[in-house]
């Protein structure tokens, strides 16, 4: 028995209209007509053709902080097509609308052959990360790690390209060229906290949490140098040859215990270790918790006031005067309050800040007003500390990981 009706046997359905098959000739003439009829009433539908897969391309140009991504078709014609052709071609068209926007310097392709334009179809997402203003401001030139552990606690100068270094809970004084040499290493009887190189070469060191300046000897021993009542909180030398030291009220002392009488200041000691005069108030206010202090080419004080919840700086003129104070400033890349933790300055008069939780240094002009960043947490720094100008235009910067970090400002620096 066949599988199959006969033909004839079998009746023809058209869209759930069903038309019996006939036998005679003229029948059949008829049945043709009627099934042209009914096709002419039939909508033509538009065949749409099978999705493709796609394939995910990933592009890195000549620029390291310049990458696009993109999801594009993936035809079988283009298997065998360089993946660096169509690199160019994506560098190349994000290049020429960041440069129509004027608001970013994106370098021009390093590629000697010229490459015609395409349009890049079926795009679906594209992302783009341009390098940030700060970096455009500053150039790293050396980065080394310093022996022992914890963090960098201070940083002074020495000589003409080397600088001494401390670290947390360290009994142990470095010198280091800005390339990252280790010249030699200095042991003292305590743990370091601030330290500083007078223009006679002597080395004054201040231990944690003490009250007490120290004058270390080339071998290594100390001597009592000047004394104060509460403890100190930053050191520095003038070009008087004299230093400026800040005093706060001493930590356990805020915790158990009379309050301290005596008032937090600014104190300007003499070479001989003479207490020449202090100041107690800046403006109307009086310090509250001064720490790291620096002074610039006019001979105004620039003091860190640690004051708790409105951290700032205050600068003031050589008699004392208060001139500005700057409390940060507002800006997307900060997400936490102003938290300075030390300052310097260099000879066009620009003070760097570094701000411990915000990971970044601020940078102001002469007048005290914010001008730039040197750098910020999207750079990946991490939690930096002391800071240092020296005499040849590098800044030194360290940070909590025992890293040093060596950034130059002059257009032509001596390497």
């Amino acid at each position: 028995m066949p599988l199959h009706t006969k033909r004839s046997q079998a009746s023809t359905t058209f869209y759930s209209r069903s038309v019996e098959p006939v036998s005679t000739r003229e029948s059949q003439v008829q049945f043709r007509e009627t099934n042209r009829s009914i096709m002419r009433s039939f909508r033509v539908l538009p065949s749409y053709p099978t999705p493709k897969p796609r394939r995910e391309l990933t592009t890195n140009a000549s620029v390291s902080s310049f990458r696009t991504s993109y999801v594009l078709a993936d035809d079988s014609s283009d298997s065998n097509s360089d993946i660096s052709t169509i690199s160019n071609i994506s560098r190349e068209f994000w290049q020429k609308r960041a440069l129509e926007s004027g608001n970013y310097n994106v370098g021009e392709s390093s590629d000697s052959e010229s490459i015609e334009s395409e349009t890049v179809t079926n795009q679906t997402y594209s992302s783009i990360q341009l390098e940030s203003p700060s970096k455009r401001l500053r150039k790293e030139i050396y980065r080394f790690i310093v022996d022992g552990t914890g963090a960098i606690t201070d940083i002074s100068s020495v000589s003409v390209g080397q600088c001494r270094i401390s670290r947390f809970n360290d009994k142990l004084l470095h010198t280091y060229h800005r390339n990252g040499h280790k010249k030699d290493s200095r042991s003292i009887s305590s743990n370091i906290h601030m330290h500083c190189t007078r223009q006679d070469k002597t080395v004054l060191v201040v231990p944690q949490f003490s009250k007490t300046v120290f004058k270390m000897a080339p071998s290594g021993k100390m001597s009592s140098f000047v004394s104060f009542e509460l403890e100190i909180g930053g050191i520095c030398y003038t070009s008087r040859n004299e230093i400026l030291v800040t005093t706060a009220p001493v930590q356990k002392s805020q915790k158990k215990g009379p309050r301290p009488r005596t008032t937090p200041s600014v104190t300007r000691v003499s070479q001989t270790g003479e207490k020449i005069w202090e100041i107690k108030v800046k403006g109307i206010d009086p310090f509250v918790k001064p720490s790291k202090l620096t002074v610039n080419k006019n001979g105004d004080i620039c003091v860190i006031d640690n004051e708790p919840t409105k951290e700032h700086v205050v600068i003031l003129s050589p008699d004392g005067e208060e001139k500005k104070r700057y409390y940060g400033v507002q800006n997307k890349v900060l997400s936490h309050p102003f938290e300075p933790r030390d300052i310097c300055c260099d000879k066009n008069g620009f003070l760097y800040i570094t701000d411990l939780r915000n990971c970044a240094v601020h940078v102001l002009d002469s007048q005290g007003n914010f001008n730039h960043f040197l750098f910020t947490m999207h750079d990946g720094y991490q939690y930096p500390g002391p800071i240092l100008y020296d005499s040849e235009g590098y800044i030194w910067i360290g940070l909590s990981t025992g890293t040093v970090i060596v950034f130059h400002t002059e257009r032509n620096p001596v390497v």
